[in-house]
């Protein structure tokens, strides 16, 4: 009788064993086959979403905008006060803020993780999102080391002051690019600085940064903020789309992106009920570059605008998953035109227009693409696009480079030719005309355009606090910069898509195409089923 109560003992305690209850309990580590930019975790210096994905679990701003599109208080106590004239703006940051190295969050590193987006040496992409902060241009420029309208009172409380009202002005600071770093690990690391280092207060702390095979990290156990289910993300680098796939078949990660031009082939597979979509506040367009020897011509621009078939491609390479643009803002956006037409086609009038502009036999040109969105959505309307404005003497030579070739070349305003997939940095046109084609953004991101008139209905719209206002400013900017100048070349609207096994719980999307992995949780249970 003993020797059975011994065999049935043992055996219930191997059952528990391999139920994960005898010994180490198995930890949620969320994997996510991420696309590798070879960029920097440092959002001050790029602009790419998928980089956002990952540095937004690690770096915090001061606010965020949650996935229903409103802005919560993150490091600070509640909502920041705004004086009558709206131009000061008071913070009181939450007590005892832990950053992942142990030091404690003081107004201090929020003023020096602003002024370090000013510094010309830092060579900020987004310093336009809070450009209106007194002191901002002087450093910009040179003429000072110092914000001037950023005020200490004390470790926890601090006003910034602007040079006018700006109505977007808490959205802007909500965005990845206004993360607040730690003065002295930032200023220590250099320009290692999300490359090898990478800290900042959020819900997930870095174990591991391989710039090639991807970003590892663990739960921070001092995190302010409400406990996470996860005990970890890794985000693991791969490539290819197919290979992304057969991972996820196989199990090996939890979570992927999907190609919206690969959805028809999903939807019917053994993975349909896996699939998630969302629409994110986004352009799929053309940047031509204003500089180029031709593509400064306005004609030619007009002309590649005319010779592409947006609905076939919409219909046909996107299956349906994509609304032809009718203006660069986005449906639903302030400003938006819903009454402007779709871009026509005219083949015809494309070859007058090359011919009036001193090509009667066609032009050539260049695009380059990263070579790993080659395989992707961008990639295939890249090719579509190629093909059908050879139709009209247009010929896109297609270049494929790597990410840091493109980064460099990009910023210094040297592609001729670019497609282009944009995203809201927030709800506001602000964050998506402004920071796209103002000169001062535009120089770095390859288009060159400069158009005082486009410039002054921004700054207009900027400074205005009448909504109806703003919205007829930016309906003309918009108009102007895709009707007269075609600085920009819309094309699409695209739906989104993901893989997410059924065992993931509460994922969900933002506005911006970026992942966020707040309150995700595994259910593993079902997994190990």
């Amino acid at each position: 009788m003993k020797t059975l109560r011994v065999k049935i003992l043992a055996a219930l305690l191997l059952t528990l064993c391999l139920t994960g209850v005898c010994g180490a309990a198995e930890k949620k580590i969320l994997r996510y086959g991420a696309i590798n930019q070879k960029s920097t975790l440092d959002m001050q210096v790029n602009t790419y979403s998928r980089v956002m994905d990952i540095a937004d679990m690690i770096v915090e701003p001061l606010l965020r905008i949650d996935e229903e599109n409103r802005i919560l208080p993150v490091l600070v106590r509640e909502m920041p006060r705004s004086s009558e004239d709206g131009l000061v703006y008071s913070f009181s940051l939450k007590p005892d803020i832990k950053f992942h190295d142990g030091t404690t969050l003081k107004a201090s590193d929020v003023k020096y993780s602003f002024e370090r987006m000013f510094r010309p040496s830092t060579e900020a992409l987004m310093s336009y999102i809070c450009d209106m902060i007194i002191g901002a241009q002087d450093m910009l420029e040179g003429r000072a080391e110092s914000l001037s309208g950023f005020k200490i009172i004390d470790d926890q409380n601090f006003e910034i002051t602007l040079s006018y009202p700006y109505a977007p002005f808490l959205g802007s600071i909500a965005t990845s690019y206004a993360g607040i770093y730690p003065e002295k690990a930032c200023g220590e690391a250099g320009k290692d600085w999300g490359l090898s280092v990478y800290i900042g207060t959020g819900p997930f702390k870095v174990t591991n940064l391989d710039i090639d095979n991807g970003v590892f990290t663990e739960r921070f156990e001092d995190y302010h903020g409400e406990n996470q289910p996860l005990d970890g993300i890794d985000f693991i680098f791969i490539e290819d789309p197919n290979t992304r796939r057969m991972e996820y078949e196989r199990g090996n990660i939890d979570i992927m992106m999907l190609d919206a031009t690969m959805y028809p082939e999903y939807a019917s597979s053994k993975l349909a009920s896996e699939i998630g979509s969302y629409t994110p506040l986004g352009l799929i367009f053309i940047n031509p570059n204003m500089s180029d020897e031709r593509l400064g011509n306005a004609k030619i621009r007009e002309a590649i605008s005319l010779a592409i078939d947006r609905r076939t491609i919409a219909q046909d390479l996107m299956k349906g998953t994509a609304i032809e643009a009718r203006t660069f803002l986005l449906p639903g956006m302030l400003g938006y035109d819903d009454k402007a037409p779709v871009f026509e086609r005219n083949v015809e009038r494309a070859k007058e227009l090359l011919t009036e502009a001193g090509y009667p036999d066609g032009v050539e040109t260049e695009s380059y693409i990263r070579s790993t969105n080659m395989n992707t959505m961008l990639g295939r309307i890249l090719l579509a696009v190629q093909n059908q404005v050879k139709e009209a003497g247009i010929d896109i030579k297609i270049v494929q480079v790597d990410s840091a070739a493109m980064t460099e070349m990009r910023n210094g305003g040297k592609v001729p030719l670019e497609i282009f997939d944009w995203y809201a940095d927030f709800p506001d046109p602000d964050g998506f005309i402004y920071s796209m084609l103002y000169s001062s953004n535009a120089a770095t991101l390859t288009s060159n355009y400069k158009s005082a008139e486009f410039d002054k209905l921004l700054d207009d719209a900027r400074a205005a606090t009448d909504p109806a206002k703003r919205a007829e400013l930016y309906k003309e900017a918009d108009r102007l910069a895709t009707r007269v100048d075609f600085a920009a070349i819309p094309l699409f609207h695209e739906k989104s898509y993901y893989l997410a096994k059924p065992y993931v719980r509460n994922f969900k999307m933002v506005y911006n195409d970026v992942y966020h992995f707040h309150g995700v949780d595994l259910d593993l249970d079902a997994k190990n089923r």
